[in-house]
């Protein structure tokens, strides 16, 4: 009879675990945000040091939902008569207890051709792993108010990660393409996810090369109303995401628009600049997948410019001494 029971028990304990094949790179509905994340060619595309930072609350009422930070940095230079770029990455992910992060370094070229810059940029970086990003598992639990849970195969290790990138920026148009996790970093993670107590054994995981293509349009005609359509593509060996974007900018200060995600939703974004201080919020709405579950997503943004004069030495006034 216990034995039965058991059987029982485990027979459910399978029907209320739904895996998931998660992207490691999962994009943001404001993705232009934080492009140089994505691509490292985007890395000192603007004449200004360039500070972002986005924080993403997924799938809220699910516990233990991803929740990513991302931060870049990125300014030009020129040197030896050639305009080059530099930047930073530092982003995190948390499920639960679990936390992965990754601090990188991106070199770009910038070449002036046909009325814009074509940059080519590649990045490396050090990858702290403490789960299984892209093996993610959502256990139904009816004893607590939360909408299910979300369990993931731990681990403990170090990486080299690898991205390069090519991208073309105009006066109106922008595009890119890039390769993230080229070498495709191996770790073992523990298969542990079904529950506490079963002790898995360890597997061999890769974090997969995924290739993404980002591109957008500035239409003037209706000025100070710009309005920017973007497209953005990633795909991997398993999984194709597509995204489109419709953002409105007025007078360069208030924006707001909405995005489409393939066999996901939508999200509704707004943000405005206060005294040279970008914000930015988007909600969004999971109309199918495992997000529909939730209760949304949420998502803000910070950036900012610093000009680069405020970081070159001043030009001090030439005072004449009058003889008397």
């Amino acid at each position: 009879m216990e034995k039965r029971r058991f059987y029982w028990i485990l027979l459910l304990h399978f029907c209320c675990l739904l895996h998931l094949q998660a992207q490691w790179d999962d994009p943001p509905g404001q993705y232009w945000t934080v492009k140089s994340y994505f691509n490292p060619s985007f890395a000192g595309e603007a004449e200004a040091i360039n500070v972002s930072a986005l924080y993403r609350y997924t799938w809220h009422g699910i516990k233990n939902a991803p929740q990513p930070i991302i931060l870049t940095a990125g300014m030009p230079f020129e040197f030896w008569g050639n305009r080059h770029g530099v930047g930073m990455v530092v982003h995190n992910e948390s499920a639960g207890d679990h936390h992965n992060s990754l601090l990188a370094a991106q070199y770009s070229f910038k070449k002036y051709f046909r009325r814009g810059f074509l940059n080519i940029g590649v990045q490396a970086g050090v990858y702290d792993l403490n789960f299984d990003a892209g093996n993610q598992f959502i256990l139904s639990d009816s004893l607590q108010q939360s909408r299910g849970i979300i369990k993931v195969n731990p681990t403990d290790k170090q990486v080299i990660d690898l991205n390069a990138g090519i991208s073309w920026i105009g006066k109106s148009f922008f595009a890119g393409l890039a390769a993230m996790h080229i070498s495709q970093p191996r770790f073992y993670a523990r298969n542990d996810s079904l529950s506490a107590d079963i002790q898995g054994d360890s597997v061999i995981s890769v974090i997969p090369r995924s290739y993404n293509l980002m591109a957008g349009y500035n239409i003037t005609l209706l000025y100070p109303l710009e309005i920017q359509p973007m497209v953005w593509l990633q795909a991997n060996h398993n999984k194709t995401l597509i995204m489109a974007t419709l953002r409105m900018e007025y007078n360069k200060k208030f924006s707001g628009g909405v995005s489409w995600r393939k066999d996901d939703g939508y999200a509704l974004f707004a943000g405005t600049v206060i005294r040279n201080i970008e914000v930015g919020y988007a909600y969004g709405i999971h109309t199918s997948g495992l997000g529909k579950n939730s209760k949304g997503s949420y998502e803000f943004y910070l950036r900012y410019n610093f000009p680069l004069d405020h970081f070159k030495p001043k030009r001090q006034p030439y005072k004449s001494i009058r003889l008397l």
